[in-house]
């Protein structure tokens, strides 16, 4: 179906970023299994439930569309979860792996970054309810202090791994 208007870019791009936090949550909790980190698995054991939240105040946000939550296959996001799978089964260690860990997770945090401003940017043309614009700014926010957060932690665990 061809995208022709604002309105049908918008719903793709909520549809396509829906499809990353399902796609995300499945490999943050894979990323858990395989931690070692106590700091690193506290922070991936907070942004599952955020993202199960996030994914919540998505399908809010279709409701607020007069659409039923839809999932778009998002090439982006399973691009970066094959990467992350491969580095972390390429890890000769349990540090070098939380070491990945933490840079896969920072580059899905950014990614997901400019997909809530888009979405936000969108709803905001197109007028939506208040409503819809404040899920779609909190879950950008969510990201925004995860990515932080994981930012923070990267020297400590790169040097671990060293």
């Amino acid at each position: 179906m061809p995208i022709s208007n604002p309105r049908d870019k918008f719903v793709h791009e909520l549809a396509d970023m829906y499809d990353a936090e399902h796609q995300f949550l499945e490999a943050q909790q894979k990323m858990l299994d395989q931690a070692t980190d106590d700091k690193l698995r506290k922070l991936l054991e907070t942004h599952i439930e955020e993202t199960q939240q996030q994914i919540s105040n998505l399908e809010q946000v279709f409701e607020a569309a007069g659409e039923q939550p839809e999932r778009q296959t998002c090439s982006g996001a399973k691009g970066l979860i094959e990467e992350a799978t491969k580095m972390m089964q390429e890890a000769g260690s349990d540090e070098m792996r939380d070491a990945f860990i933490v840079g896969a997770a920072t580059k899905a945090e950014h990614y997901e970054m400019v997909g809530y401003a888009d979405l936000i940017e969108g709803a905001t043309m197109l007028k939506m309810k208040a409503a819809a614009v404040k899920l779609l700014t909190q879950n950008r926010e969510q990201e925004v202090r995860t990515a932080r957060k994981l930012e923070r932690q990267a020297p400590r665990v790169a040097k671990l791994a060293a």
